[in-house]
């Protein structure tokens, strides 16, 4: 076997696992701003920052989760939609070692947003996140529960004053695949 080939053989492997999928937000890798993402196994979801259309000149960036292949975001959850992140230098969501969802920028020792894990059982090295098939961000126990998910925090409706729709509101999972699986009828209106 050539240097070659055996140079190509140990590269493989290492090379699959920059091209695959990654579902999982653990401690010893978050998510950093701006182009880190989670993408669910199936890829139809992703989970990462995102930003809304400038106010007053200043951008404001979320996480959140979209669909991933349609040409238009369309958002279906929020973490932090009351408390944007203005000035994102080191923007991070993080597992703790403790099992808790941490949004927060280190550098400036803010928090935008946290899930603070309540169950007396830490979840330790193998903590971890995962952003499901169908949309949901679950964080389970080291035996399968499930301690926190998204699905459990659904999106904020608008106020019924409100006159145009928030671009951010996000819609439901279940909602768009309600949209996209309802059959069409075509229906002949001669008499």
């Amino acid at each position: 076997m050539g240097l070659a080939s055996l140079s190509a053989l140990l590269l493989f492997p290492f090379l699959v696992s920059l091209c695959a999928s990654d579902d999982q937000l653990t401690p010893a890798k978050p998510l950093t701003f701006p182009n880190d993402k989670l993408v669910s196994s199936n890829g139809v979801f992703a989970m990462g920052f995102f930003s809304r259309s400038q106010t007053n000149s200043r951008t404001r960036f979320y996480i959140g989760i979209w669909y991933n292949n349609i040409p238009k975001r369309e958002v279906v959850w929020v973490a932090n939609r009351d408390n944007p992140i203005i000035i994102p230098s080191s923007a991070t969501l993080a597992v703790t070692d403790r099992s808790d969802i941490v949004l927060s920028d280190p550098d400036e020792g803010r928090i935008y947003w946290s899930m603070e894990n309540n169950v007396t059982a830490t979840g330790g090295a193998g903590a971890s996140v995962t952003l499901s098939n169908d949309g949901n961000l679950i964080l389970p126990s080291s035996n399968g529960t499930i301690l926190w998910q998204s699905f459990d925090h659904p999106p904020s409706r608008h106020a019924a004053t409100d006159e145009q729709p928030d671009p951010l509101r996000p819609r439901s999972a279940a909602q768009l695949i309600q949209i996209f699986n309802t059959p069409q009828r075509l229906t002949n209106d001669k008499s």
